[in-house]
């Protein structure tokens, strides 16, 4: 005699019910990957058609024709052009930390650290001009205020901690860090918009020269 606690029409059942789940699960994960994949695509045609037009000749109406999405998906994902473009310069500020290994915080050997993460984060804009360009509109726009008011609300982003830990620590001179971060920045976004127009093909031994100019003019006497 088979000893259980199921009788047969109820295992019938059972199993019903647990097809029916993993049915139910299946069919969310297809939905949750196509609202992924179609936010996704959002961001990636605003990004685009922003090196191509600018802030002001990018609308809504050639986002979704871009991105192949009705118009009534971009506002199920965000409010406002403006909400796209702040959640791109988030994505590209982390993408930009990643770069110079900032999510790294053992600065022990600031140099090298220095020296590494402003090759590589050269390396970042010449391989993804569309982001290059997207920042360098970014910072000239009135976007870029309102997200410094933020970070100062709140604490300071990864890129100007990393120099405000050189100059409390003596790696670097004594100056206000956005004078640093500044000077920093502005260079690696020179010298990958001169490699991306072609002028120059800079190799990774050229960056490490720029970087020691640099590094010369910021590094503690």
């Amino acid at each position: 005699m088979e000893s259980s606690f199921i009788s047969q029409p109820q295992k019938k059942y059972f199993l019903c019910d647990l097809q029916l789940i993993n049915i139910y699960f299946a069919l969310r994960m297809i939905v949750q990957s196509d609202k992924q994949d179609k936010k996704e695509a959002i961001l990636r045609s605003t990004l685009e058609l922003i090196k191509d037009n600018g802030f002001h000749g990018t609308p809504i109406s050639l986002i979704t024709k871009h991105a192949g999405v009705a118009a009534g998906t971009i506002y199920h994902y965000f409010p406002s052009k403006d909400a796209i473009i702040l959640e791109l310069h988030a994505l590209i500020r982390e993408e930009i930390a990643a770069a110079m290994y900032l999510d790294n915080t053992d600065y022990s050997d600031f140099k090298k650290h220095f020296f590494d993460g402003w090759i590589n984060l050269c390396r970042y804009f010449i391989n993804n001009p569309a982001s290059l360009f997207f920042i360098e509109q970014f910072n000239s726009s009135p976007y870029a205020k309102d997200v410094a008011i933020k970070d100062k609300k709140n604490s300071l982003n990864k890129f100007n901690q990393f120099f405000q830990f050189g100059i409390d620590n003596g790696y670097l001179k004594k100056l206000e860090y956005m004078l640093i971060a500044s000077a920093v920045f502005g260079c690696i976004i020179a010298t990958a918009k001169y490699h991306v127009s072609g002028r120059f093909g800079f190799k990774d031994s050229d960056l490490c020269k720029i970087a020691t100019i640099l590094w010369d003019g910021i590094k503690a006497q």
